[in-house]
């Protein structure tokens, strides 16, 4: 799947590539190899990809891809119970802990300037470009890319966009998007997506939307919140502010690894810095 990337200002298309759920080692590297040169004829510049940590060294080192390590999962556990299992708490310890609510100091309220919406919205693109003014490496995030891979299906998907506009309704200073699913380990929110301007009002901005997101996620029975954050992120404050942390390996069901190669050997350098790179949970291909 082609997608549109940010190298340091300069646009260029990029392979976004995932393997099929359940692909054993051998599927991953011929899916992998046969889409990479479609692309790379294609004009791509960069073939990218998530790969189940149990099959990531051998794929990546049959690829020639380079491994920039997991996929930056951060967790909010909701409930008492949800946290006592995100320490590895043993599971009789575990058994004593109810499910009570762990959101509470952040509270209710919406303040003015928030909007839920649910079609296209032009103003995203200007978000995006105010968000993203010291990213190196990154899928863009305009307009299109959200009606593409979140407003046209909105209405059956349970994705739900929380939005926070200054006073005259002109910009858009905050944008939280996230979703409640059933998964292997339970029922779980995600946020798919947290973008804001860097000014300070955008920062309390995004700091209130993620708040709201997580109590609408616990009133719709989710015991944890995920999302996908790397220590250099702008946003990765606002999680940590909010008590997202960095869970244990035991605790990752889906733990993916982070594999790229450049086909412009003069994008080499840039794109194996990890800490170049801006993902969320919108990076998944599917």
């Amino acid at each position: 799947m082609l997608r549109p990337m940010r190298f340091g200002g300069e646009r260029r298309h990029v392979l976004a590539f995932e393997p099929r759920a359940g692909a054993d080692r051998d599927e991953i590297v011929r899916a992998a190899e046969e889409a990479s040169a479609r692309a790379e004829d294609e004009g791509a510049v960069l073939a990218y990809g998530f790969v189940p940590a149990r099959h990531a060294e051998s794929v990546f080192d049959a690829l020639g891809w380079e491994s920039l390590g997991p996929a930056p999962l951060l967790v909010r556990p909701l409930r008492l119970s949800s946290a006592a299992e995100a320490f590895k708490l043993p599971a009789a310890a575990r058994a004593l802990f109810p499910a009570l609510p762990l959101v509470a100091p952040f509270g209710r309220a919406r303040r003015s300037g928030f909007r839920e919406i649910a079609v296209k919205e032009p103003r995203i693109t200007r978000l995006w470009d105010r968000f993203s003014i010291d990213v190196g490496v990154a899928v863009e995030r305009t307009a299109s890319t959200f009606e593409r891979r979140i407003f046209e299906g909105i209405e059956g998907s349970g994705h739900r966009v929380f939005i926070f506009e200054d006073g005259d309704r002109y910009a858009i200073r905050a944008m939280c998007i996230f979703v409640v699913k059933d998964e292997e380990r339970g029922r779980h929110g995600c946020v798919v997506e947290l973008l804001h301007d860097r000014s300070v009002t955008g920062l309390r901005a995004a700091s209130h939307l993620l708040g709201l997101a997580l109590r609408e996620m616990l009133d719709a029975g989710a015991d944890a919140a995920l999302a996908w954050s790397l220590p250099s992120s702008g946003s990765y404050p606002i999680y940590a502010r909010h008590a997202f942390f960095s869970p244990p390996e035991a605790f990752r069901s889906d733990d993916l690894r982070l594999g790229v190669r450049a086909f412009d050997p003069d994008l080499d350098e840039l794109v194996t810095q990890r800490d170049r790179w801006y993902l969320s949970y919108l990076d998944r291909a599917r």
